[in-house]
């Protein structure tokens, strides 16, 4: 399998997937087959008997996104929310073996991870309607806020190996989603824009500084396409970019996509709303919220260019690097 991750056959991924459902077996029922679900930074795959029953959720890695000490790392937060919060996320299956993640080989050789999950009901937010989803942003800071005042808590969360989502890894020479600046088509005026919001967001970020109150580990990637609702209930989904950063960063990505909407002063309004019922922030904190979203915008649309065949991707408009451009001016302005 020479082909890049994105262009990868799709009948060897499934392959693979099956190679890690086969240790399942007694779990689920030899009739159970992955079936592709979703692409983007992972391929994830619903796993369902011959009865069209759902199962589980099978995720298999990036071959070169997470070590599998990474990967372990994730799933240890997962067990410690289930243990000591009432948040809804997904349960890591262990098969026979005990392991929750198990390995799968190409005809190369080469190495993929593969992990079950327990299935979720319920819809995502990103499925329903934005008019009504500001009710929900209430919600989403509420639990946001759970999961901060967990970490602050829980000791264990300063020594996972995770990403760490600081200025050089999200915006700089080590951006772990790519360069902005490679960003098909974009002019010399376009470039000199964001070279400014990027110089901008540097310095605040240098004068905001790391804290204990304002950094540790996070979800980084609450969007509507990875929380599910139920019956008044939101459920996190997708922890595989879960790492350290400025706590403030969950509320930029609850609104991955969206930052040049017009009613994103609202849905912040909401959110504020919800968490400030179970954390405090400061004016300091509430002061930095348009670099963060200004930032992870600019993160996004280093991803999007990068990553042209994932299927989040293909929903991202034409004018999603216009957007990105306004919202620099904006920022500037």
């Amino acid at each position: 399998m020479e082909q890049s991750w994105e262009n990868a056959d799709a009948q060897g991924m499934q392959r693979l997937a099956g190679q890690i459902l086969s240790y399942y077996t007694d779990i689920f029922g030899a009739d159970c087959i992955p079936e592709p679900l979703y692409f983007s930074e992972n391929r994830t795959y619903l796993v369902q008997g011959a009865d069209g029953v759902p199962r589980a959720v099978l995720r298999l890695s990036h071959p070169h996104y997470h070590t599998r000490e990474e990967l372990e790392a994730e799933l240890v937060w997962l067990h410690r929310l289930r243990q000591d919060t009432p948040l809804v996320v997904r349960e890591p299956v262990a098969a026979k073996d005990g392991l929750c993640i198990h390995e799968a080989y190409d005809t190369d050789g080469a190495v993929y991870y593969g992990t079950v999950f327990s299935y979720l009901t319920g819809i995502t937010l990103e499925q329903i309607a934005g008019e009504k989803q500001e009710p929900w942003f209430e919600r989403i800071g509420e639990v946001t806020a759970a999961l901060h005042t967990h970490v602050r808590g829980w000791s264990g969360s300063r020594t996972l190996r995770r990403f760490r989502w600081d200025y050089e890894n999200t915006l700089g020479e080590r951006a772990i989603w790519g360069d902005w600046r490679r960003t098909p088509g974009l002019t010399s005026a376009d470039r000199a824009v964001l070279e400014r919001a990027h110089g901008v967001i540097g310095c605040r970020l240098a004068g905001y500084g790391m804290t204990e109150e304002n950094y540790g580990l996070i979800h980084s990637d609450l969007r509507g396409a990875n929380l599910l609702t139920e019956n008044g209930t939101l459920k996190l989904l997708d922890f595989d970019d879960s790492g350290y950063g400025w706590y403030i960063q969950d509320l930029a990505g609850s609104l991955s996509f969206r930052e040049t909407e017009p009613d994103v002063p609202r849905l912040i309004e909401a959110w504020l709303a919800g968490y400030g019922r179970k954390a405090r922030l400061d004016r300091k904190d509430l002061d930095m919220i348009p670099t963060f979203i200004m930032m992870r915008r600019m993160q996004l649309t280093a991803w999007v260019a990068s990553r042209r065949g994932c299927d989040a991707v293909r929903g991202v408009g034409e004018d999603f690097v216009e957007g990105t451009l306004t919202l620099a001016r904006r920022y500037l302005g």
